[in-house]
């Protein structure tokens, strides 16, 4: 498996960012970039302007069924490789195995980033598909440090919701 990060916010999205915040508060005029410190308390507060700051992901043979997981995040936009035979000559789709490798491209925002992060990075996820979400949350932080407090598992950001905890931080 392979994940690269092909798209990220730049300076000028969160410019933009900022701007629809000040616009949320009536305000017109963006004077200066955002701080970090801004950057954190929008993002930790899950404020509706960091829907615009956008993250594109390539994922390189995964195993059909980890897209499956993935793909049911509906905030973000999956482009899973086509199976059909008439499309890809590797195996027969219909003998294929749920672990056959695909290829896919997902887009999402700042906030569905951070609930697949709260959701797939849950001890109770399928391994594999924790792991493609670890990597992609790592590769963000390399690229976006303002992301490292809030792509967590859900019992990090705001306690345990799981209908059967995993035990590692219920209650939190």
């Amino acid at each position: 498996m392979e994940v690269k990060l092909t798209q990220y916010p730049t300076e000028q999205d969160w410019l933009e960012c900022k701007r629809r915040a000040l616009f949320t508060a009536g305000l017109t005029k963006v004077h200066t970039a955002p701080s970090a410190e801004w950057k954190r308390k929008m993002l930790e507060a899950r404020h509706s302007p960091i829907r615009c700051l956008r993250f594109s992901f390539d994922l390189i043979e995964v195993p059909y069924w980890v897209t499956v997981h993935l793909a049911r995040h509906v905030h973000a936009q999956p482009y899973v490789q086509s199976q059909r035979n008439d499309r890809q000559d590797k195996y027969d789709r219909d003998e294929a195995p749920q672990n056959a490798p695909v290829n896919m491209i997902w887009d999402m925002n700042a906030e569905e980033l951070m609930v697949i992060a709260n959701k797939r990075l849950c001890r109770k996820t399928a391994p594999e598909t924790r792991e493609v979400v670890r990597r992609m949350c790592e590769l963000v932080v390399a690229n976006c440090p303002d992301f490292g407090t809030v792509l967590v598992p859900m019992c990090s950001y705001a306690g345990c919701h799981e209908i059967e905890p995993c035990g590692e931080r219920d209650g939190v």
